[in-house]
């Protein structure tokens, strides 16, 4: 889910407690209870984007000439980790870098794990802009793809191909599991920061922090808004793929997510907004010293939710592009297609090779 979704969630689920809402509706001008759940609704993600990532110390560096970059190479220094990986059973991790041509000119490559194959597989694409806008036609001519076998089996758990562009580039990590490696997008994200062992530390300073200003009587309950704000990122982040490290330290693996859609999928961003928005706005009412309409919960959130959901997710359906998965970034397109080229060319060569075969023309038949 993006920032906003989770600041959203924080909020609506700490609406819930009553002493906390009453507290928002009597001293608005000096009371930000309810912020702080939203606070705390963005402190998983804060701490690994603004903490986490640069702490996060590779094993090897994977890095190309941007005016001349061979995806060979690049392929070959990411399967070299995978191997090491494999041999050795320590968790190795690589750092990919982008590939800058100029203050705003950027050589995209995408990376490919084929778990099918056991292969890395490195497309070189377009020149890009720092917003992502492709030159057409500055995508090499030839050199294009390159592929790594590596010596184990893969186990991509990411869902799809990377696009490395601008800015900075992203670190996998790679660990010996039975008769597999296993692949793992950013092993510096939703780690340690995505547990409910450290929301409930974190939550307890808050409360402590609280009771030093507003008195021990009122300190509790900002520090059960901060848990609720923290544990509801954390639940959230359980629908995509990556999941988390729920009872970090004492379990510091990655939970594996449910799939069900991925953090920047705009509808069920806005589904979730929207729903906040709307719990929210009723527990605000229901709590308030004079309410303002006198709608029952059932009836409110059928009319006010449950509605216009469903009308939404209707005019989604009738109205949405029909594809199959969800929808692709340009780079991974334009990757796709040069695979298919590759593909096509090999797949001519081998059929001229067989005719050479058949009507006597190749040096093998003449020997």
């Amino acid at each position: 889910m993006k920032g906003l979704t989770h600041f959203m969630s924080g909020v609506a689920l700490a609406s819930f407690i009553p002493a906390a809402t009453r507290l928002g509706n009597s001293n608005v001008a000096s009371s930000y209870i309810l912020a702080l759940g939203g606070l705390f609704g963005i402190m998983p993600d804060t701490l690994d984007f603004k903490v986490g990532q640069f702490f996060a110390k590779a094993d090897h560096d994977v890095d190309a000439d941007p005016n001349n970059p061979d995806p060979r190479s690049i392929a070959a220094q990411i399967g070299k980790a995978v191997d090491e990986a494999w041999e050795t059973g320590r968790y190795v991790k690589a750092q990919l870098y982008p590939l800058r041509l100029g203050v705003d000119l950027w050589r995209q490559y995408v990376v490919k794990f084929d778990g099918e194959r056991n292969e890395i597989v490195v497309v070189v694409n377009e020149i890009v802009t720092t917003s992502q806008v492709p030159y057409l036609g500055t995508e090499p001519k030839e050199n294009r793809v390159g592929r790594y076998k590596v010596r184990g089996k893969l186990l991509e758990t990411h869902g799809r191909p990377s696009v490395v562009d601008i800015m900075s580039g992203p670190q996998f990590g790679f660990k010996r599991k039975g008769d597999h490696v296993e692949v793992e997008f950013l092993p510096w994200h939703r780690t340690w920061s995505h547990s409910f062992v450290l929301g409930f530390i974190l939550a307890a300073a808050a409360a402590v922090i609280a009771s030093r200003i507003v008195g021990w009587g009122l300190g509790w309950l900002y520090g059960v808004v901060a848990f609720l704000g923290y544990s509801i990122h954390i639940t959230e982040d359980l629908t995509g793929h990556m999941g988390g490290s729920l009872l970090w330290p004492f379990q510091k693996d990655r939970t594996n997510g449910l799939c069900l859609f991925k953090a920047s999928n705009p509808h069920a961003n806005f589904s979730v907004d929207y729903a906040a928005t709307a719990i929210i706005l009723f527990n605000m009412n229901r709590f308030a010293p004079q309410p303002i309409f006198t709608l029952g919960a059932l009836q409110y959130f059928l009319y006010v939710l449950v509605i216009p959901l469903a009308v939404y997710a209707l005019i989604g359906k009738l109205f949405a592009e029909k594809t199959a998965g969800p929808a692709k970034k340009a780079g991974e397109i334009s990757a796709e297609k040069a695979l298919a080229a590759q593909a096509d060319d090999a797949r001519e060569e081998m059929i001229s090779d067989a005719e050479e075969m058949v009507t006597g023309d190749s040096p093998m038949s003449a020997a």
